[in-house]
């Protein structure tokens, strides 16, 4: 008879072993898909980053350059930078050509009117040119600004992410500790009822 008891006792730690190991082995299997999620999230967050650091990087040079356009020292010389350059000449000799055609058509080609247009060309493709530097900036800026709104926003949802991940690691912990309380909680009170039938009918 002692051997039966003994039997089952063994039977049912055996049986307890078995469930803690299991719940040991899902809490891990939970810890670990936790783990390589919150992996998974910092890799594409770094990757997007990392797309994203050019258009952020023009950002920041366009809003320099929108800066030294409100310097009177600086968009003077950005200003003299054009007039020495093919492009302002190429375009002052063909607004010139056609000022001159057109006053020639008219006979005032010695007139002051023909003078006078042709004082202004400098200073309207001056203008011209600060004024399309300042739009192309903005729009370079305005993307960089989009860009990092974004890299923003991805850091807030990868720390929700993160943060909702590392509470299921932390559930599936606690879940085990109750799990294993219970298991061996049972076990104990299986085997003190065995113990506890075998010598009171003894």
């Amino acid at each position: 008879m002692p051997w039966g008891y003994a039997a089952v006792a063994v039977g049912t730690l055996a049986a307890g072993k078995m469930s803690s190991n299991a719940s040991d082995k899902a809490t891990r299997a939970q810890a670990n898909a936790a783990q390589s999620g919150m992996t998974s999230e910092e890799r594409m967050f770094d990757r997007s980053l990392e797309l994203q650091e050019p258009y952020r990087d023009a950002g920041y040079d366009a809003l320099e350059g929108l800066q030294g356009l409100t310097d009177p020292t600086q968009r003077a010389g950005m200003l003299q930078d054009y007039y020495a350059g093919p492009e302002y000449q190429q375009q002052a000799a063909q607004i010139e050509e056609q000022q001159l055609r057109n006053a020639a058509a008219t006979g005032g080609i010695r007139g002051g009117a023909n003078q006078a247009a042709l004082a202004t060309i400098a200073p309207g493709l001056g203008q011209q040119y600060l004024s399309g530097l300042g739009q192309q900036y903005t729009g370079l800026a305005n993307m960089g600004m989009g860009a990092a709104s974004q890299g923003s926003a991805q850091a807030s949802q990868l720390g929700s992410s993160m943060a909702a991940l590392q509470q299921q690691a932390g559930q599936a912990s606690a879940s085990n500790s109750l799990a294993q309380g219970n298991i061996w909680g049972n076990v104990i009170k299986d085997v003190g009822a065995l113990g506890y039938d075998y010598f009171g009918k003894g």
